[in-house]
């Protein structure tokens, strides 16, 4: 920028264009703070609908304790009945927040994104 403004003064010609210039300038910088708002806006809807309902953290939690679980034990450790544990498990693999094991899909582990998720909220030690 500081070259254009020592264009504008060593040639007369271009004179004309200061103001105009400023005008971007300032155009331009009130462009950038709009978008650090929105930005900021988004951020706050993400984190607002990125929430989960209890069973489903419970879940989470769940899965963080053990290193594998199967949705009866799911179920019975949360005191839930088992098609919402299901229904929950299909739910966190579909967002990745949980993943089948790789020796036994009937069988759930904790993805990096449930652990985030958990930490993020204080519901797991960083």
């Amino acid at each position: 920028m500081e070259w254009i403004t020592s264009l504008l003064d060593d040639v007369p010609a271009a004179a004309p264009y200061r103001a105009q210039l400023e005008a971007l300038a300032r155009e331009h910088a009130a462009l950038k703070a709009e978008n650090a708002r929105l930005n900021e806006e988004i951020e706050m809807f993400i984190r607002k609908w990125d929430t989960l309902d209890g069973d489903a953290v419970r879940t989470l939690e769940y899965l963080a304790r053990v290193e594998r679980g199967h949705p009866q034990e799911i179920a019975r450790a949360n005191q839930v009945n088992i098609q919402i544990v299901e229904s929950y498990l299909g739910f966190l693999l579909q967002l990745q927040y949980v993943q089948t094991s790789a020796s036994d899909e009937a069988h759930f582990n904790i993805a990096d994104k449930g652990r985030r998720y958990l930490r993020e909220r204080g519901l797991w030690p960083a």
